[in-house]
């Protein structure tokens, strides 16, 4: 499975989809295929414009670690043993052990942590214990002070073997090896949660987006991230730059936007995120957009917490057509949606949507990043104030160069006529699947009244990403798209139908 991307490239100024002669191919390792992205459009910018990217992008690096930690909480001292090693080893490069050190050391830079990206699964090092303590003895004095400990993380398939866990039947908090969560069970953490919700709240809060939730004296207690709490560290360094940043907002609403952001993030306060939320969804003039904080809960087996991530990215205008003809379509695609109508909004408040060039993505959106994001998560948000729906194109065209001339569809594509399909309508079927999934999937439908949006619990993640990938399949099909001119071809659809059930039944596999 293919994943993006180590580096990134200003420069050309042709849209990657057309840009032949770049390599996009970065590295392979293991099961992994590293490719680069290309920025382009950023000379167009102002100096003002680039002068603000540069300071989101440091407060997004800023907060590296965090993630790291909430993936495992042995995992930057398992970083910093393996970089160690890496790095001070005087033997020879080419033996095995050291050759296998090297490729752990990219999977568990990949992945932030010592389990798989995609899998959850803990790697399994093609080096020896006995090894690695020897090398590891050769290290300064004072660098590896609990090695005793992290040898059975590292070695013993039995210790932490799954970052996240929803098997059925199982306790998914206790079995989980994320670092959300310390002496707790989950039935704990549920009653505790539920004794704090109030599901006659028309604004709930998100609660446990962003704290770590542990026992200490016998009682459960959240510890938050913010400012003087949890990462406090990272996110001094973080609000430090975006208060950088501030003089060069391109407006006042992006101003108040980072304004509130830095807020949250000193307060920890879950209703000053949601302020800073819904200034964000409103937000659709700037051309210049970012996302920081603690957001998608893929990694929570609860659904609750929020990985660090952070994206900063600008706005294609030209490619952006396609999306506005998307969203100032909703009411309709909304109306004609196959669901009970009970579930249909009456409704479609400020649905916005846009192709976007990434300049940075950090966090869990590095490396293996998202395609497209739609925002805010909270569904209340999302019925009175809207939400933004983003397609990053300058990702999907690093993709779809990739794939191209490295023999998979030759092998694999079932014969000429849905090759040549491919080969023409597949890059803007592709696109257009994520634009339908972001703008309809996620930004479709409401909850019945009294309704809690957490009541899925451990599957509420994957089935909202289901309904989502459904919407999109279901539309990309639909004569609508040929009537609004986004297609020129009633069969054009079968391409990416062709290529989603190959990524599923093969790649992903």
């Amino acid at each position: 499975m293919a994943a993006l991307a180590i580096t990134s490239s200003c420069g050309s100024g042709k849209p990657a989809a057309e840009a032949d002669d770049f390599d996009y191919t970065a590295d392979r390792f293991a099961d992994i295929e590293v490719l680069r992205y290309q920025v382009p459009g950023f000379e167009e910018l102002t100096p003002q414009q680039r002068i603000f990217i540069y300071y989101l992008t440091e407060a997004a690096i800023a907060g590296r670690d965090i993630l790291w930690d909430q993936n495992g909480k042995y995992n930057l001292a398992i970083r910093d043993l393996i970089e160690g090693v890496y790095t001070n080893y005087d033997g020879d490069r080419e033996d095995k052990n050291f050759k296998a050190l090297e490729t752990y050391l990219k999977q568990i830079e990949f992945a932030s942590g010592i389990h798989h990206h995609y899998s959850m699964d803990k790697f399994t090092p093609g080096f020896t214990q006995e090894w690695l303590v020897a090398q590891a003895g050769k290290l300064p004095e004072g660098t590896v002070t609990n090695l005793d400990t992290l040898l059975p993380v590292i070695f013993d398939p039995t210790v932490m073997p799954k970052r996240v866990n929803q098997a059925e039947g199982q306790d998914l908090i206790l079995t989980s090896a994320n670092n959300l969560y310390d002496g707790v069970s989950q039935a704990e953490v549920e009653n505790y949660f539920n004794a704090l919700k109030d599901t006659t709240d028309l604004t709930p809060v998100s609660w446990g987006l962003n704290t770590r939730v542990v026992k200490e004296n016998g009682k459960v207690t959240e510890q938050v991230y913010k400012i003087g709490g949890l990462y406090t560290q990272a996110l001094e360094r973080i609000v430090e730059n975006l208060e950088k940043s501030l003089p060069y907002a391109e407006n006042d609403a992006q101003k108040d936007i980072v304004s509130k952001l830095i807020a949250y993030f000193r307060s920890g306060d879950l209703k000053d995120f949601d302020a800073y939320s819904i200034a964000w969804a409103e937000d659709t003039k700037s051309q210049v957009d970012f996302i920081n904080g603690f957001i998608e809960d893929y990694g929570d087996p609860l659904g609750m917490t929020g990985a660090y991530e952070s994206i900063v990215n600008f706005k294609n205008n030209e490619a952006s057509h396609r999306t506005e003809i998307i969203s100032g379509n909703a009411q309709w695609f909304e109306d004609h949606s196959p669901v009970d109508p009970r579930f249909r909004k009456e409704e479609v408040k400020g649905v916005s949507a846009k192709v976007i060039t990434a300049a940075i993505l950090a966090g869990d959106a590095y490396p293996a990043t998202p395609i497209g994001i739609n925002l805010p998560n909270a569904n209340w948000i999302r019925a009175a104030h809207g939400s933004k729906s983003v397609t990053l194109e300058n990702i999907t065209g690093a993709y779809d160069k990739a794939a191209h001339g490295n023999g998979y569809n030759e092998e694999f594509v079932i014969d000429q006529e849905t090759s040549d399909l491919m080969d023409k309508y597949l890059f803007i079927t592709d696109n257009l699947h994520t634009d339908l999934h972001e703008c309809l999937g996620h930004g479709s439908g409401k909850l019945l009244p009294g309704v809690d949006q957490g009541a899925l619990k451990a599957h509420g993640s994957t089935l909202e990403e289901t309904r989502a990938d459904l919407f999109a399949l279901y539309y990309l099909g639909d004569p609508k798209l040929l009537e609004l001119g986004l297609l020129d071809n009633p069969d054009a659809y079968k391409a990416e139908y062709y290529k989603y059930i190959l990524n599923g039944l093969m790649t992903q596999l």
